[in-house]
């Protein structure tokens, strides 16, 4: 695997997301639209005009977040390390991510608190590879539902980011073999097998590693441990 493979899965992965984010816009669209006819209606009124253009200025900032945070993380570019907080960047993918994520009717649970510090890699590369393991664990959920939980943690050597769901698990003996590129655990004709392999390649290269584990009870973890880096890693979060 190479650089040009990262690049075009995640052209591929954020293909899938573009209808998510057409729908979003479509329905932060329907607001101002909706609350621009009332300001129209209600002209004689400012102060019903005040309320309703706040809710269409809200709106519109919805949508110019939206875009921007896609734009940004499915650019093309050359890798480069940064300091960055973990909570911003999974806050700035769910913007564009969550629907598509949650549409089979999975509840996605982010952490309540984070680790204070930063994590240094290439940030989009980052984001890439934790929306590769969250689309791997809502896919594995039942059809009719389940819950993905994201943990981050830290100890003084290694920062830890688990994404755990409540599926079916991995089958015996396969936890290394769902790394191998092309291999597949489902057998829908869209599934590339490429997810996993891309993942854990930008992760070593971050000089990371990436495993998998069944849960006891049922379900399974996929954990990224990515080492403290020096320098901005106890600093204040963004």
């Amino acid at each position: 695997m190479d650089r040009n493979f990262v690049e075009a899965y995640r052209l591929y992965l954020f293909g899938r997301m573009a209808q998510g984010v057409s729908h979003e816009i479509d329905n932060h669209l329907s607001i101002v639209i909706g609350y621009s006819e009332m300001v129209r209606i209600n002209a004689s009124n400012p102060d019903k005009v005040r309320e309703n253009a706040g809710k269409v200025l809200l709106a519109g900032e919805r949508i110019a977040d939206l875009i921007r945070q896609y734009s940004h993380y499915v650019r093309p570019h050359e890798p480069e390390n940064e300091f960055f907080s973990v909570e911003q960047t999974l806050r700035e993918i769910m913007l564009f991510a969550r629907y598509d994520l949650e549409r089979n009717g999975a509840i996605i649970e982010t952490p309540v608190s984070y680790p204070p510090g930063m994590i240094c890699c290439d940030r989009r590369d980052f984001a890439l590879a934790l929306l590769v393991l969250l689309f791997n664990a809502a896919e594995a959920l039942p059809r009719k539902g389940g819950m993905v939980s994201i943990g981050v943690s830290r100890d003084e050597e290694a920062w830890e980011i688990a994404v755990t769901d409540n599926g079916a698990g991995i089958p015996e003996g396969m936890e290394e073999k769902v790394f191998e590129q092309g291999f597949s655990l489902r057998p829908e004709s869209f599934r590339s097998g490429m997810g996993l392999p891309t993942a854990r390649y930008i992760v070593a290269e971050a000089g990371g590693v990436l495993r998998f584990s069944n849960i006891r009870g049922g379900g399974c973890a996929a954990v990224i441990r990515l080492p403290v880096a020096q320098g901005k890693a106890d600093g204040p979060r963004e």
